[in-house]
């Protein structure tokens, strides 16, 4: 027994002493630098890469182009570009599709033919801010005979930027002033009306007639809202005794004499004059005009004057078309 347990002994010794050694060589091997290289799985000596001249660089990247055109995946300068590829339509936005869904109204033929350009006429002159216009109130305008062309005179002149609610608007003051006991009783007389010092309608007398080609569009749309106002087919926008207006980029001393009624466009409309007052531009039929303030020639005296004129001139000059 004493033999047995020494040969057992023994041998578990060995087996620990051989355990031991092989757990020591692994770790040996995971250390780094222990493991050896092994001569079979050695790689093998680099040669040095030959230097590539500029010449040869060319002439690789050239072949690698021509591979390229070949193969469909390149296209020389000189070749026609590749076909663009459309991007698919937007949706139009929602303001545009309105105004393409809604169809333009064409506007009838007009009836009256536009002022003719005048070459003598004064150049109109941009400045910055608001500048008095030139008033020419020595040269007895040419009165239209019919009041619809003047009527028409006064929108395309006066609001011919505006909309048309602006437009039918300034027509009513010309109609209303024809109709109020303090104005001519025409539309034509009611539109040139002036005295030595102004003109009502200022396009009367500032040159603005004949001093550029009227477009045929606006020409016509005036034509068709003045038809309408006259003819009493168009919605009153303003009340009876509105006959005054003004833009609103000037301030006149009469506007805070008059009741404001309302704006549209550019242009400021206004009623019955406040505590009593007169309109601007008025005249009582009844009575002379006063001979303080502003002095209005009669029109009945505008067209003597222009017929004396007319008589004057001589035979051989030719007589101008009516509104130029």
């Amino acid at each position: 027994m004493r033999g047995v347990a020494s040969v057992l002994i023994a041998g578990g010794l060995g087996c620990a002493v051989w355990a031991g050694l092989t757990n020591q060589a692994r770790f040996a091997q995971a250390e780094p630098g222990a493991v050896k290289p092994n001569p079979a799985y050695a790689p093998a000596a680099v040669a040095a890469a030959p230097v590539e001249s500029d010449k040869e660089r060319r002439a690789r990247l050239n072949a690698r182009l021509q591979t390229m055109i070949k193969d469909g995946k390149g296209v020389r300068l000189t070749d026609a570009p590749p076909p663009v590829r459309r991007r698919a339509e937007t949706r139009p936005s929602a303001p545009a599709a309105r105004m393409a869904a809604t169809p333009s109204r064409a506007e009838p033929t007009a009836s009256f033919a536009p002022p003719l350009v005048n070459a003598d006429a004064a150049p109109s002159v941009r400045r910055s801010g608001y500048t008095p216009p030139y008033l020419d109130l020595k040269t007895p305008p040419r009165v239209p005979d019919n009041d619809l062309e003047c009527l028409t005179q006064a929108i395309y002149y006066e609001a011919r930027n505006e909309s048309e609610a602006g437009q039918a608007a300034v027509a009513e003051v010309v109609l209303n002033r024809s109709r109020h006991r303090a104005y001519p009783k025409r539309v034509c007389e009611v539109v040139y009306q002036r005295n030595s010092r102004t003109c009502q309608f200022t396009f009367t007398c500032d040159g603005s007639i004949g001093r550029r080609a009227i477009n045929p569009v606006a020409w016509a749309r005036a034509e068709r809202i003045a038809r309408e106002v006259y003819e009493g087919r168009s919605a009153s926008q303003l009340p009876k005794n509105s006959v005054n207006y003004h833009a609103n980029y000037v301030r006149p001393s009469w506007g805070s004499r008059l009741a404001r009624v309302r704006q549209i466009g550019a242009h400021i409309f206004y009623g019955a004059p406040l505590n009593g007052g007169t309109n601007p531009g008025a005249w009582e039929r009844e009575r002379e005009p006063a001979r303080s303030g502003l002095l209005f020639v009669r029109n009945d005296a505008l067209d003597r004057a222009y017929t004396l004129m007319t008589a004057q001139a001589a035979p051989s000059e030719p007589s101008a078309p009516a509104g130029s």
